[in-house]
């Protein structure tokens, strides 16, 4: 099993190519959306980034947008907080799931799946194209426990 508790980094020019690539224009307050998630391994959520960000004179609705270009390229990962909420985690592109604290909120990655025999009783029960899933798994860390 391929367990990784690293955040993403991403060098300011890697992420200028990102959004230049997705046809998006890249602007400081971009790059400030993304270092603010990168500050916090354990994820903030829309909410707790725009209380932030807004301080810092960026707009509730650059801070909506970049979130959704990040998600969308594979940098932002989402998880559910103890409220019901999301909350956004720094990662890298690929097929991973999170594993989740919840009592300290760390997440860790994990890249071992194969459910692709599930997809497929799935699709043929349901009539479904399965294209994909999102599978989050909660409990305790070792530091916790």
């Amino acid at each position: 099993m391929s367990i990784t508790s690293e955040s993403s980094s991403l060098s300011t020019e890697e992420l200028k190519t990102l959004f230049n690539q997705s046809g998006q224009r890249f602007t400081a307050q971009r790059e400030a959306v993304w270092q603010l998630f990168v500050e916090h391994p354990k994820g903030l959520t829309i909410a707790q980034a725009t209380t932030v960000l807004t301080e810092r004179k960026i707009s509730q609705t650059t801070v909506y947008r970049t979130v959704n270009a990040l998600q969308g390229m594979g940098y932002l990962r989402w998880v559910h907080n103890p409220e019901g909420e999301h909350r956004f985690l720094a990662t890298r592109p690929g097929h991973t799931h999170m594993l989740v604290c919840r009592q300290c909120a760390r997440a860790v990655e994990c890249s071992d799946c194969d459910l692709s025999v599930l997809e497929q009783l799935i699709a043929s029960k349901t009539g479904f194209t399965v294209e994909g899933h999102h599978l989050e798994f909660y409990g305790l860390c070792p530091d916790c426990r």
